[in-house]
C-alpha cells in the first residue's frame, strides 16, 4: 500500500514482477487442493485444425475483439499481461504447472482474450466448439485431474443450448464458462433461459468469469484511462449487475436448482449489495411482475428476499484475495461474506494477478474447517461431476494423517 509521502521510486518501471510460487507452502503438499480457475490456452493453429471450412481457412490468427485493453503499460512486460506465468497449451502442460504450484485437481477455463466479445456470432460458435473437441480429444484423457468447463456461445442462445447438449455428456466437464462484461447483455436475462434449460437437464452449475469491462460506447469507458480502473473497479461492477439481473428477473425462481460461480469478480462487495437490494427491493417491488418470467409464470413478487438467493445459488472464486492489513479485519470480512460457505479456491494462473495457494495457510484469519472447505469441499459440493477428486482426496487425508 503506497502512504502519503512515501517514495515512489521503487515502482519505476513497473511493479508487476512474478510472485513466485516456489516455494510453495508445505501444506499445500499435503491438503486437497482444487484450483476453480486456471486458464488454459491452446495454440490457436491447433484449434484451427477442430474448426469447419471456412473458418479453418479464412481465420490465421485469434481474432481482436471489442474493448480491447493490454495491461502491457500497466506493468511494463510487453506481451505478458495474461501470461506472465507462462501458457499451458497441452494437457502434459496443466501437469507440469499444478505439480509446481500444489494443485490436486483442476477446472480449466479458457485463456482466450474475451471471446464472447468478437463481433460475429457464427465465429464464437466455431471457436468454442473447437476448444471443446480439442479438451474431449487431446486434453482430458491426459489425466483425471484434469477438470474444464465446456464453452458456449452465450450470445446466440440457441447455439449455447446446443453446445451444451453435443458434449454435456463428458463427465471431465464439470460446468459450463460464460463471461460477464460490457460488450453483451448480462446472461441472467430470460433470453438466454435455453441455456438455463440445458443446463437444467444436465444438471450443471454456470461460471461467469470478468471478460470486457463497461460497454465500450459508454461514458464509463470513454472515461477510463487505466489498467486499475478496468479490471479492478469495472470487474465489480459488472458482476453486480450480472448477479443482480439474474436474481431480480426471477432466474432462481424458474430454475430452483441452478448453481453461479463468479470468477474473478471479487466478493467483498457482497456485503453492501446484499444490504442494499434488500432495502430498495422492499420499497420498490412493483415491476418485479413486468419481468419475462413472472410475465410468464403470472407471479408478482419474488419467492424470498434477494440476499437469500446468494446463499442459495452463488459461489465466488477467491481470486482476486484482497486481504486487509489487520487480521481482525479480514476474519469480519470473512465472516460476513459467509466466506466458509461461498468461496472456492482459484488461482488465475498464468495471470500477473496469479494468487498461489500459500495465502491460504500463511494467514491465521482461517480456521482449519474453513481451509478445507475453500481448498477443496465447496468446489465438490458445486460441481457434482468432481468425482475423481473424491480419490484424490483420500490420497490427500492419507498424506495429512501421516504427518501428524
Amino acid at each position: 500500500m503506497i502512504t502519503k509521502g512515501q517514495d515512489h521510486s521503487s515502482l519505476e518501471g513497473g511493479v508487476a514482477e512474478r510472485v513466485r510460487p516456489d516455494p510453495i507452502h508445505p501444506q499445500a503438499r499435503v491438503w486437497e487442493v482444487i484450483d476453480s480457475d486456471f486458464h488454459f490456452l491452446p495454440e490457436f493453429e491447433t484449434l484451427r485444425k477442430f474448426m469447419p471450412e471456412p473458418f479453418r481457412t479464412k481465420l490465421q490468427r485469434y481474432p481482436q475483439v471489442a474493448s480491447e485493453y493490454s495491461p502491457d503499460a500497466a506493468i511494463s512486460k510487453v506481451g505478458t499481461g495474461q501470461s506472465v506465468h507462462g501458457e499451458a497449451h497441452t494437457g502434459e502442460d496443466v501437469l507440469r504447472v499444478l505439480d509446481e504450484i500444489g494443485v490436486d485437481t483442476v477446472i480449466l477455463t479458457p485463456g482466450f482474450q474475451r471471446p464472447q466479445s468478437i463481433f460475429n456470432e457464427p465465429l464464437i460458435t466455431a471457436i468454442v466448439r473447437a476448444y471443446n473437441d480439442y479438451l474431449i480429444r487431446e486434453v482430458l484423457p491426459v489425466s483425471d485431474r484434469i477438470k474444464a468447463q465446456l464453452m458456449i456461445n452465450q450470445r446466440d442462445p440457441k447455439a449455447g443450448a446446443e453446445e451444451i447438449h453435443r458434449v454435456g455428456e463428458n463427465q471431465q466437464f464439470v460446468g459450463v464458462y460464460s463471461e460477464f462484461g460490457g460488450c453483451n447483455e448480462p446472461i441472467g436475462s430470460a433470453k438466454h433461459d435455453p441455456i438455463f434449460d440445458a443446463l437444467a437437464e444436465f444438471d450443471l452449475p454456470l461460471a461467469v468469469h470478468i471478460a470486457t469491462f463497461w460497454q465500450p460506447s459508454s461514458p464509463l469507458a470513454m472515461g477510463t484511462r487505466t489498467w486499475v480502473e478496468c479490471l479492478g473497479i469495472a470487474s465489480m461492477g459488472t458482476a453486480m449487475a450480472t448477479m443482480g439481473s439474474m436474481i431480480l428477473q426471477g432466474l432462481f425462481d424458474k430454475y430452483p436448482g441452478q448453481k453461479i460461480l463468479v470468477q474473478e469478480g471479487g466478493f467483498w462487495w457482497i456485503i453492501d449489495f446484499m444490504l442494499r437490494v434488500d432495502e430498495m427491493y422492499l420499497d420498490h417491488p412493483g415491476d418485479i411482475q413486468l419481468v419475462e418470467r413472472k410475465l410468464e409464470s403470472g407471479e408478482k413478487f419474488l419467492n424470498k428476499l434477494p440476499s437469500e438467493y446468494i446463499f442459495d445459488h452463488f459461489r465466488f472464486s477467491t481470486q482476486p484475495m484482497c486481504k486487509p492489513k489487520r487480521i481482525q479485519d479480514f476474519r469480519s470480512l470473512l465472516q460476513m461474506t459467509h466466506a466458509e460457505e461461498l468461496m472456492l479456491y482459484s488461482s488465475d494462473w498464468p495471470h500477473a494477478t496469479f494468487d498461489p495457494v500459500n495465502w491460504v495457510f500463511e494467514t491465521r484469519a482461517l480456521s482449519d474447517s474453513m481451509r478445507r472447505r475453500i481448498l477443496s469441499e465447496n468446489a465438490k459440493k458445486l460441481f457434482k461431476r468432481l468425482k475423481g477428486a473424491n480419490e484424490v482426496a483420500s490420497v490427500a487425508e492419507g498424506k495429512e494423517a501421516s504427518t501428524h
